[in-house]
């Protein structure tokens, strides 16, 4: 919820290669402080005019080093070169830069769609890897670039159309050191706050309440973008609901960087604007799932019970890796054993999730391979979170599943009681030693609550 910042090249002015400002940092008081740029006399280091390439389809950031060509994203705790501009005026940022000296070059940046007006220079974290890899090599005491070398990254951002982000001195930003670093409205800064991956629920978690959600939103891409974060959406929703509710939403719900849909069984990236399905994901729920198995062994549980007590949820609802059922509550017991004999007799690998409350359950029914756990590990993966850095956040018994992962997790306030109650036995359970991520019940509802708990882990 930042303003957008345009910067105007001045007449006389080359767009850019003038003497550098040097930066350093002084920390801020305070847990929450930001470091502050100062421009300290420092010698110029230029090396070559950065030439302009605007190509809207370049996906990765590449200077020329060896071993740095190749895209890609990381937000590990202690990566090597972070970079995240905010501007939402431009439609295409594109990062002008020199990396230790070497050849400019200009790349497109990625937008975070979680961020409103956020880009990242992807890719960048392993170039710099090898510049300072080789610095550290070179000057034999491992501790990377000397004084008085070239900064890390010597850059300027421009829009591609003659409008160019530069110092107020018109010289060029400079980061002398590795780490996460942001660019907002011309104020250069070292994240202090760790990054975070928040794989979230939806309903009576994220959404519910739209103070809570807008607090989350304004807090998430004021402090947690910047600083690496990156927010995943894990429903039980079908992609078409999720966007009914986006546009319900719109005004205090983030977009998420990637959604999780249907319990588990489907994955979406946004993509020139469209959300757009992770077909490896898809490919890898196959094995051992036969879909008409599952059905007729659900149809036999029907014709057991009758249809006063069971039932198929809508298709809108249901997938070529997913069967839903509604259940009442008096023969779940009875529906499960018999689903689950007949689909074990059959060899197909499934998984049932039981949620809900009050005198009916949904019943699901996914592969082995899906459910909202496996996809959030598949999310982490591709995302780079390691698991001490991903939160899950849940309200009822279907997020069981990622609750009890290896990352941490958050059951808010207004949780289901089935949900409180497992959330109570998982506790014990890690006092006693079981292996798992630490589990938080927050006293705050839906998105307060998630906002406490991230502060509880010290990611706030």
């Amino acid at each position: 919820m930042h303003a957008a910042c345009s910067f105007q090249a001045r007449p006389g002015l080359a767009p850019f290669g003038a003497p550098r400002r040097g930066v350093t940092c002084s920390a801020v008081s305070g847990r929450r402080g930001r470091p502050q740029v100062e421009p300290p006399e420092a010698p110029s280091h230029r090396n070559g005019e950065p030439q302009h390439h605007h190509n809207g389809s370049s996906a990765g950031f590449s200077l020329g080093l060896p071993g740095g060509g190749a895209s890609g994203r990381t937000h590990l705790a202690t990566p090597s070169l972070q970079f995240h501009y905010h501007n939402s005026s431009w439609s295409q940022p594109i990062l002008h830069a020199s990396i230790s000296g070497g050849e400019w070059k200009g790349v497109p940046m990625q937008q975070v769609v979680s961020g409103s007006g956020w880009w990242e220079a992807a890719g960048l974290h392993k170039a710099a890897a090898t510049a300072l890899a080789a610095a550290a090599s070179s000057n034999g005491n491992g501790k990377g670039l000397n004084p008085g070398a070239p900064p890390l990254l010597e850059f300027v951002v421009t829009d591609g159309l003659g409008t160019w982000d530069k110092p107020a001195d018109g010289s060029n930003y400079a980061i002398t050191a590795p780490g996460r670093w942001s660019l907002n409205g011309g104020s250069l800064a070292a994240a202090t706050a760790p990054a975070v991956l928040v794989c979230s629920d939806l309903d009576d978690t994220m959404v519910g309440d739209d103070e809570a959600t807008a607090a989350f939103s304004t807090w998430w891409q004021a402090e947690a973008v910047p600083a690496g974060g990156r927010l995943v959406y894990n429903t039980g929703r079908a992609l078409d609901l999720f966007e009914q509710l986006l546009g319900e939403k719109c005004g205090c719900m983030a977009e998420p960087d990637m959604l999780v849909s249907a319990i588990g069984t489907r994955i979406y990236v946004k993509q020139q604007g469209r959300w757009v399905e992770d077909e490896a994901f898809t490919a890898s729920l196959g094995q051992g799932w036969q879909l008409e198995g599952v059905r007729e062994a659900c149809y036999r549980a029907l014709a057991r019970v009758g249809k006063d007590a069971m039932h198929f949820r809508p298709p809108s609802e249901m997938s070529e890796h997913k069967v839903t059922c509604g259940v009442r509550l008096d023969v779940l017991d009875s529906v499960l054993a018999g689903i689950k004999r007949e689909l074990a007799d059959g060899g197909v690998r499934h998984r049932i999730v039981v949620s809900g409350s009050g005198d009916w359950r949904f019943l699901d029914l996914v592969p082995a391979e899906a459910g909202k756990l496996q996809a959030l590990e598949y999310a982490r993966r591709t995302l780079g979170f390691a698991p001490e850095q991903t939160v899950a956040c849940g309200d009822s018994g279907n997020d069981i599943d990622m609750l009890e992962g290896r990352h941490r997790s958050i059951v808010v306030g207004n949780a289901h009681p089935v949900l409180l109650e497992w959330a109570e036995a998982r506790q014990r359970s890690l006092a006693g030693g079981a292996q798992g991520g630490e589990l938080l019940v927050t006293a705050a509802h839906r998105a307060h609550g998630i906002l406490e708990g991230l502060r509880s882990f010290g990611f706030k």
